[in-house]
């Protein structure tokens, strides 16, 4: 009994520091990648923005300087998006915005867990695993190298994010997304088709709601 005990403590000393270790290193990731996003305050947390959103497998030709988009919307991070004065009720969106914002990492409600390193068109990648926050959890990807974000696996679609711009104020957010649907989410399986893609064409951060959009 006593040797049985002895043991069990020997455990208990041996793998506490184990956890407290990846507590650290789950912390410190997080604090890198905000970092390189400029810092908690340059976290989008509520803006306006235009985009171009087509539905296809075939890559679209790049922007141009005359492009209109087709769509505007106002997003509150971790709150409600509306298209013109309607809210969207698609709760993945929503989540995935507040993600692509890197404010879900700071959420004191998220539990972060440090994934396996990957590769993201050839490049070496960390993960962000966050879950208890929301319903399902959703796997953020950085470069690292640069701790920018790359990438984004939620439910059945990998998001990759690329040409990173800047605001005026410094808040840095990609210009554009592909969605490719996973053939196998377990293996990190893609399809090799996107079946989506968006491009930001104009994006201003907000100090309050518009009046349109402010509870009567």
């Amino acid at each position: 009994m006593l040797h049985k005990l002895g043991l069990s403590l020997i455990a208990v000393v041996v793998m506490t520091p184990c956890l407290h270790a990846e507590e650290l290193d789950s912390k410190q990731r997080v604090e890198q990648v905000v970092a390189a996003a400029g810092g908690e305050e340059k976290l989008l947390k509520l803006f306006r923005f235009r985009e171009r959103v087509l539905i296809t497998a075939t890559p679209a030709a790049p922007v141009t300087a005359d492009e209109k988009g087709n769509r505007t919307s106002v997003v509150q991070v971790a709150g409600d998006w509306w298209l013109g004065t309607n809210k969207r009720d698609k709760d993945k969106v929503r989540v995935l915005c507040w993600a692509w914002s890197l404010r879900i990492l700071i959420d004191p409600k998220s539990k972060i867990e440090v994934l396996p390193e990957t590769a993201i068109n050839g490049k070496s990648a960390f993960g962000l695993r966050v879950s208890e926050s929301l319903k399902e959890p959703i796997d953020l990807l950085f470069d690292k190298e640069d701790q920018r974000l790359v990438g984004i696996d939620y439910t059945d679609t990998r998001h990759l994010f690329s040409e990173w711009k800047k605001t005026s104020d410094g808040h840095r957010y990609p210009s554009h997304v592909a969605g490719h649907r996973f053939t196998d989410r377990a293996k990190g399986m893609l399809n090799e088709k996107q079946w989506y893609q968006t491009d930001i064409l104009e994006l201003t951060p907000l100090s309050e709601l518009p009046v349109e959009l402010k509870p009567q």
